[in-house]
């Protein structure tokens, strides 16, 4: 059995230490406006199931004043429009930007052994293991693999 220490991942990667300081605090605002935009659109249907189960507000809201309730269902399609327009801006400059370069190639094929590398198996083990269908596996507490038998 391959004995080499692999790196550990885990099972969650969220690393924001390795981002600099002002580049998250600008990510820290935009998460923050984004959860307000989002608030506010979604307001509305708390009202609405507000008003579904018995609070009145809606009423004196929605109901009673229908002019505001135009105003707002202006302001919602602006903002989508807004939105809209924007994603539609953004993935035509990286259309623009993008289309004429090919950055993306096929992954290498994986060898027995380097198969075996990543599972700390031998490559001999890899073999064995790709030319039978049926197999145990056996894993110590850590959950690599000690053992495969037919």
């Amino acid at each position: 059995m391959n004995t080499q220490q692999r790196p550990r991942i885990p099972e969650i990667i969220h690393r924001p230490e390795l981002i600099n300081f002002p580049l998250r605090e600008v990510f820290t605002v935009i998460a923050a406006i984004g959860w307000v935009i989002w608030l506010y659109i979604i307001s509305p249907l708390f009202a609405l199931l507000a008003w579904l189960f018995g609070y009145n507000q809606f009423t004196s809201y929605v109901l009673d004043d229908p002019l505001h309730t135009l105003e707002t269902l202006q302001i919602y399609s602006y903002a989508v429009l807004a939105g809209g327009s924007l994603f539609i801006l953004w993935g035509s400059y990286n259309w623009l930007r993008f289309r004429t370069s090919q950055r993306r190639g096929l992954a290498q094929i994986a060898s027995p052994g380097d198969i075996g590398l990543s599972f700390g198996l031998t490559e001999e083990q890899v073999k064995f293991a790709q030319q039978n269908k049926s197999l145990n596996f056996y894993y110590n507490d850590e959950g690599a693999i000690i053992a495969i038998e037919k």
